[in-house]
């Protein structure tokens, strides 16, 4: 694995800072409210254990915060080998947008590849991700790594995950805002292990293979534990699914209800608007028209396209009183191709892991314990570059008589990344020589290091084969082109090569020498992130009281992290042509922390009250760059009886900013003038007429159409300097059912949860940054109006466009999220010797919203990607060696428009109305699967998607990205892509 010698180095050098992971995890259990048994790491059985959402150890699993249980068993049984698919799946993560592979193409917190998890959709910087109770360093590539990329912890390691759906910062610190997932690793086995899987596609593409071993020895006094993991799972294409190679408009006659969609005369079939490419677009046509070579044969009436110009026509026209030309027209714009359907639905990756725990007793009250987790994971995107030439000059040779063309050209833009992540710790924990007071102090330290490459055009070398030095023979001999590795040099022996834009659009591509000249495929960025800490807790009772005896947990915690993020040379220059340029991520910070947590028993054994216990926890926390912050918590677990409980929280929590909020260098990107500009034809729009008048006021004309404006610049930065810690208070209550009778057994729990979060560090969002400019009454000198760039400069192409929008990281005012959980577990046993069990994990969304600066809000509840309602139920029936198990998902009713549908008039330039659909209806998907235990093996096999449920399809919006389920981010990750697949599971033991 490549990489690793650099971990072990410098892991040789930091010894002495007692490097370690928490050794002795709980035993699962499939509920949160079942009495658990634990054994410790050399299988002593015990009878105390740490619960995740507290510190101080008791005799049962009877959390009194809320808690949900996956099983590795359960993963298992669901053909779950993903950590990342597991948790994502899970009710709690699943009511909102979660970051996995489905993204590709798209800017993502952590890079390319990474994986990441948002409890409740509060963020992934929101939801603490422990490993098996202790931090994980973060991992990834690019300026923003942050959150933990659940791609470093394979999910053959899994025990169990405990997932606190409660906020925690007086118990671990900071961003346990939303949450905490607390991932258990197996650690008592005896023998070896040897587990494959294989989940291959009925239609082909996104196959998933896993091969893993593992072997471990229990002794008198200690134990050892290692393993290997292998994961992969290759590429989906968008050719490879209907439901996902067409962005189609879902059009509807207003009052038939018939068909509309525009049809495509070279298919015959509905249009599709998916990446207009083999086009030239002329910035001084009177309408921007498209123009294009077309297939003769394609071509009906040709009177309709306007004048012939050196072979090229136009299409797309827009004629005036007669709908079936213009329909006609539309139909021949060049929307698709072959190539496009080669972008990656799902980006491929694969993993290797290496995994070490072992512990020893030093003495019957010393324990010494330690692990090592090594990763690598190569992953991959293959992209389509719309390379937009904005625009050629008239005088070019190449050019055939426009005045200023935009040539549109696709080519292939594949990305890679490479994120090696090594964690190391050791520890000692034991008995203190009084009472029953334990310790455990551990250090741990993780490092990622990561290289990017991403395929672009340089930028110097399109000005110098489009710009006004071309001259008569194509290129600016004056332009210096800049070698990759420093920009001082002259890169030897290059020469400019002219480029044949019009015959590339013609042609479909460019000449290998053109390619070669103006693409860079191999220019590497390089990120590292390490992160190390020291932590000491000491916990046991300080003396009893009526009710029982009262138990104390103290502790401290000293961490360092540091984030170095180098992008390649060009796109530290701004080389990089129509992508996002980014400079040197740079930081660190230091934090010192103090907790302390105290359960007191105050009733036990009266009427009405069976116990009340309340816990109270408290941490401080100093952080180099914004200095102290209290944080505390409140617990109340009241048990009427032995099988009827109520239990409320009310928590403080504190979020320092990231290293990337805080020191994230400027980052580029580009929108699109329609998506943005609330200028545009603001006279008939429909605007308020405060932005109308806003509008005026600039001398932009009311019919202003943006027909000559390229993309809006978004750039964004960290906010050093200004930005300051999140707070917010979360409160739950609700009751817990557990009674049995006979061989009937329920476990159902009923909570109530609210978060408040102030301060929120986010991106403003350029769209908000232009409304809230536009709406104001006291334009142009309203705050937010100094972050936009407008060109008011008379006679330039862009006239009247926005350029610029500045983004950086800044603190919102307030985010509430509310909301019901419901877990049930029933058990029983049936006849025939079969034992059933059903599980039931139910959210509800009853409200969220984002009051941001300057009194605008945003509300996404209810709409496509944050339904109201998200479940998942299990069935599972045992008898002998036998197992049926059927998992059933289900997503909620979402709509991105209050009515079913929206309505358009003039349709794509007609004169017809027109119905489109934003809504996606209630959705589940199923699993199934049979299980056959042997003797020494176990053998699985199951029906992923047993339906062949296919993602709902919104209709595309083009003034925005296209909004086809699959091909924009709106909700891909609560979706399944793939379609039925079979898997099948063979673990054998020695």
């Amino acid at each position: 694995m490549r990489g690793h010698k650099a971990f072990f180095a410098t892991t040789s050098l930091c010894t002495g800072l007692l490097m370690a992971a928490l050794a002795a995890p709980a035993a699962a259990q499939t509920t949160d409210q079942t009495p658990a048994v634990a054994t410790d790491t050399s299988g002593t059985q015990v009878g105390e254990l740490v619960v995740t959402g507290s510190r101080i150890k008791t005799t049962t699993y009877n959390s009194p915060d809320p808690l949900t249980v996956i099983t590795a068993e359960q993963a298992q049984l669901t053909g779950e080998v993903d950590t990342s698919q597991i948790l994502q799946l899970s009710a709690v993560a699943a009511n909102a947008v979660q970051i996995n592979n489905y993204f590709t193409g798209f800017v993502t917190t952590g890079g390319p590849g990474a994986n990441t998890l948002s409890l409740r959709g509060l963020g992934a910087d929101r939801t603490l991700i422990l490993l098996n109770g202790e931090r994980m360093g973060p991992a990834g590539v690019g300026g923003t790594v942050g959150p933990i990329d659940l791609n470093t912890i394979p999910a053959s390691m899994v025990d169990h995950i405990d997932i606190l759906k409660d906020g925690a910062s007086s118990i671990y610190g900071s961003d346990a805002v939303a949450g905490v997932v607390n991932i258990i690793t197996k650690t008592n086995q005896d023998g070896g292990d040897i587990h494959a899987f294989f989940n291959p596609s009925q239609g082909g593409g996104g196959n998933i293979y896993q091969v893993d071993a593992s072997w471990g020895k229990t002794f008198d006094k200690g134990y050892i534990q290692a393993g290997f993991d292998f994961y992969q799972q290759d590429a989906l294409h968008l050719s490879q699914r209907s439901y996902l190679n067409c962005s189609r408009d879902l059009a509807r006659d207003a009052t038939t209800g018939q068909n509309a969609d525009i049809i495509d005369p070279a298919t015959g079939m509905d249009k599709c608007w998916n990446e207009i490419s083999g086009a030239v677009e002329d910035l001084e046509s009177p309408s921007g028209f498209v123009v294009y070579r077309p297939d003769p044969s394609a071509v009906a009436g040709g009177g309709y396209y306007g004048s012939d110009l050196n072979g090229f026509q136009n299409v797309g026209l827009s004629i005036p009183g007669d709908t079936a030309a213009t329909r006609l027209s539309r139909g021949l714009e060049p929307e698709n191709s072959a190539l496009y359907e080669e972008n990656d639905a799902i980006s491929p990756d694969s993993r290797y892991t290496f995994s070490l725990f072992a512990g020893y007793d030093i003495n019957p009250h010393t324990h010494l314990y330690g692990s090592v987790l090594l990763n690598q994971r190569d992953s991959s995107q293959f992209l389509v570059d719309q390379f937009f030439v904005e625009p050629v000059v008239p005088d070019n040779p190449f050019n055939p008589g426009f005045n200023y063309p935009v040539p549109i050209i696709q080519q292939a833009a594949p990305a890679s990344q490479t994120v090696d992540y090594g964690r190391f710790v050791i520890g000692l924990k034991g008995d203190l020589p009084f009472g029953n007071w334990t310790y455990d102090i551990f250090g741990q330290y993780s490092r990622s290091d990561g290289s990017y490459t991403q395929s672009f055009v340089r930028a110097d070398r399109v000005s110098a084969t489009a710009g006004a030095g071309a001259g008569t023979n194509g290129c600016d001999t004056s332009i210096s082109y800049f070698s990759n590795e420093s920009m001082d040099q002259l890169e030897p022996g290059v020469a400019c090569v002219p480029v044949n834009y019009f015959a590339a659009v013609t042609n479909g591509g460019f000449t290998p020498a053109e390619y070669n000249f103006l693409y860079d495929n191999d220019e590497k960025g390089h990120t590292s992130y390490d992160q190390e800490y020291i932590e000491g807790s000491f916990t046991g009772d300080l003396f009893k009281l009526p009710a029982g005896e009262l138990s104390a947990a103290v502790g401290f915690h000293f961490r360092r992290e540091a984030i170095d993020d180098v992008p390649g040379i060009d796109f530290q220059d701004g080389n990089d042509y129509n992508f996002s340029s980014a400079g040197i991520t740079k930081g660190a910070e230091t934090v010192e922390e103090g907790f302390g947590e105290f359960k007191v028993p105050i009733i036990k054994n009266v009427p009405g009250v069976y116990s009340l216990d309340v816990d109270l926890s408290g941490r401080y926390s100093n952080y180099s760059d914004f200095g102290g912050q209290f944080t505390y918590k409140a617990t109340v677990d009241w048990k009427v009886t032995d099988w009827l409980a109520g239990r409320a929280t009310y928590g403080t929590a504190f979020r320092a900013p990231a290293l990337y909020e805080l020191y994230l260098a400027d980052q580029t990107g580009f929108y699109g003038q329609a998506e943005l500009d609330p200028c545009i034809d603001y006279a008939t729009s429909g605007v308020s007429p405060v932005i109308q008048k806003n509008c005026a006021s600039l001398g932009i004309p009311g019919n202003y159409t943006a027909a000559n404006a390229s993309s809006v610049l978004d750039s964004s930065g960290g906010g050093i300097g200004h930005l300051k810690a999140e707070t917010s208070v979360a409160e739950t209550f609700g009751f817990v059912l557990t009674p049995h009778w006979g061989d009937n057994q329920i476990n159902l729990s009923v909570d109530y949860y609210t978060f408040d979060i102030n301060n929120q560090i986010a991106q403003f969002g350029a769209a908000n940054i232009i409304t809230e400019c536009y709406g104001a009454t006291n334009f142009p000198n309203n705050p937010f109006c100094s972050l936009i760039t407008r060109d008011l400069t008379p006679g330039d192409p862009s006239e009247y466009a926005i350029t610029q929008v500045n983004d950086d990281y800044v603190n919102l005012n307030k985010e509430t999220d509310q909301g019901i959980d419901v877990d049930l577990n029933y058990r029983t046993q049936l006849p025939k010797d079969v034992k059933f069990t059903f599980d039931a994990v139910l959210d509800w969304t009853t409200y969220t919203n984002t009051f941001l600066l300057g009194g605008a809000t945003d509300n996404f509840l209810g709409t496509i990607g944050y339904p109201r309602f998200v479940g998942n139920l299990d069935f599972k029936f045992d008898r002998g060696p036998w197992t049926f198990n059927w998992e059933v998902y289900m997503i909620g009713h979402a709509s991105d428009n209050p009515a079913t549908a929206t309505t358009i008039g003039n349709f794509r330039g007609t004169d017809e109305t027109v119905t489109t659909d934003y809504v996606t209806p209630f959705y589940t998907n199923s699993d199934i699967s049979i299980r056959r235990k042997f003797d020494k093996f176990t053998v699985i096999f199951g029906v992923k998607n047993v339906f062949n449920q296919t993602p709902p399809a919104i209709s595309y919006d083009d003034s925005f990205e296209p909004h086809t389920i699959g091909t924009s981010p709106s909700a891909v990750s609560q979706y399944d892509l793939i379609g039925r697949s079979f898997y099948f599971d063979i673990d054998a033991k020695f």
